[in-house]
């Protein structure tokens, strides 16, 4: 949810909780405060009121200021704006190309498999009548097999092209895997099958800021670089030319118990490069939670 105040509003200080402060626009997205300050001028705006703009965005708790002057700036105010992180936009250079570029340029989503009513059974070269199914059930969910055996059955519902059909269904599956030197509880494993049910879900992930770097006079193409950063974590979107620079941080991602991250799209106005894709922490891709585990002897 974001909330965008009204022109010359004001605020409360975080270290001044009891002093009134005007804000000429405020904006705040996932938890994050966003303030805008602005200046009509003839005159070029100087260091002062950007060491101002950097009191006022550490005593609200701010995480991203921006001066917008219609003059632009000096030398020195650009160096303090740089160092302190301080966005700078010059009206006299501003076109609507830069106003749109404000926004997001690219839109994320995750794609993932919800698997229900599943079902797992195991067969052993042994006899499971000494079997522990509660040690079973404690080693198997922090053992790769595991893993291994739902990424079969992702690869089987892949092959119906899902989200390339933007198909919801809930769709029936099963699959039966021959692991290699595998033991559960000590005993040699033969075969795992898998059978359930499973559907593709997709969850948009709003991008909350974008920072474009270089000069104030600089038109979007001519930038270095411009960062979309989204609200999944550490998540961002490099832009550089015509090339992006995709990192997903799944480290703060919620799913459904028994979901597996399978598929990232992303969709843009323009034809992009992907130079690198990144994922962080990838232990969040594993599958987890509640199964009914049956074991069978597998006569050999």
């Amino acid at each position: 949810m974001e909330e965008v105040s009204s022109p010359m509003g004001y605020f409360w200080g975080s270290r001044s909780p009891t002093q009134l402060r005007q804000i000429d626009v405020t904006v705040r997205s996932d938890g994050k405060l966003t303030i805008i300050e602005c200046r009509l001028s003839r005159n070029r705006q100087n260091v002062k009121w950007i060491e101002e703009l950097i009191g006022r965005c550490q005593s609200l708790g701010a995480q991203t200021v921006i001066a917008v002057a219609s003059a632009g700036f000096t030398t020195g105010a650009r160096k303090k704006a740089v160092r302190y992180g301080v966005l700078l936009r010059d009206l006299l250079q501003l076109s609507d190309e830069e106003i749109m570029s404000w926004g997001g340029q690219t839109a994320l989503r995750l794609y993932y498999y919800r698997y229900t009513d599943v079902k797992l059974a195991i067969g052993f070269a042994q006899s499971v009548r000494s079997l522990d199914t509660a040690t079973l059930s404690q080693e198997l969910r922090s053992h790769d097999v595991l893993q291994s055996v739902f990424s079969a059955a992702a690869k089987q519902l892949d092959t119906l092209n899902l989200l390339a059909k933007n198909d919801t269904r809930t769709i029936r599956f099963g699959v039966l895997v021959r692991p290699e030197n595998v033991r559960l509880c000590g005993e040699p494993v033969l075969q795992i099958g898998l059978e359930g049910e499973a559907c593709l879900v997709a969850q948009p992930i709003t991008c909350s800021e974008v920072v474009s770097y270089g000069l104030p006079t600089q038109t979007v193409a001519q930038r270095d670089a411009t960062v979309e950063r989204f609200g999944l974590g550490e998540t961002d979107i490099v832009h550089h030319d015509d090339r992006i620079a995709i990192d997903i941080d799944l480290s703060a991602i919620e799913l459904p118990p028994l979901s597996q991250v399978r598929y990232v799209r992303t969709t843009t106005a323009l034809e992009l490069e992907h130079e690198s894709f990144a994922v962080t922490n990838p232990g969040k891709l594993r599958v987890e939670g509640p199964l009914t585990v049956d074991v069978y002897t597998l006569q050999v």
